[in-house]
């Protein structure tokens, strides 16, 4: 590993950045499901003024039971198995139709907000790590290459400020 770089544990290096940027990614999803649920009642809107009541319909759900029952034969009580059929109340479309989209919906922000996160993260850590190095070069006239984890983001730009860094410390060198 190299000297003065360490893996960093934290999520949120700049916090209002990262925020923005999943708040532009949770606007986006929030604008789609709401463009999709939209389209869900304009459909069920459509098919109601196309004279079919879906909001009213019923599904109803049928159910075999089999029931042991006494049934006297010959003056004898013997147990028989009856079966018969019972239909459960009826359930509305929309009552089935609502609540997977309610939870689709919310799972949907929840992956997107950790995703949003985590991707964030491979950004704003790189450009605060740059920040950083470029103010301790400025300041302390310490001459270092800036080093990035290996799946973090902006890597050719992290090139180009090494090789500013490296301009610059010649110049320097050259001067001082």
């Amino acid at each position: 590993m190299v000297e003065g770089f360490k893996k960093r544990k934290k999520y949120v290096v700049d916090r209002r950045f990262q925020f923005r940027m999943i708040s532009s990614f949770l606007m986006s999803v929030l604008i789609a499901l709401c463009i999709f649920t939209l389209c869900i009642s304009i459909y069920y809107w459509a098919a109601t003024m196309a004279g079919e009541n879906m909001f009213k319909e019923f599904i109803t759900i049928d159910r075999q039971v089999i029931e042991e029952r006494e049934v006297d034969v010959n003056g004898e009580t013997v147990m028989q198995q009856v079966s018969s059929t019972k239909t459960e109340a009826g359930v509305k479309r929309w009552e089935l139709v609502l609540p997977p989209i309610i939870i689709n919906n919310l799972i949907i922000i929840l992956v997107i907000s950790v995703l949003g996160l985590r991707y964030s993260h491979r950004i704003a850590g790189p450009a605060y790590r740059m920040k950083e190095d470029i103010k301790r070069v400025l300041d302390d006239g310490e001459s270092m290459q800036i080093q990035l984890r290996k799946n973090d983001k902006l890597q050719e730009l992290v090139g180009e400020v090494n090789r500013l860094i490296a301009e610059y410390d010649k110049l320097r060198n050259a001067s001082g």
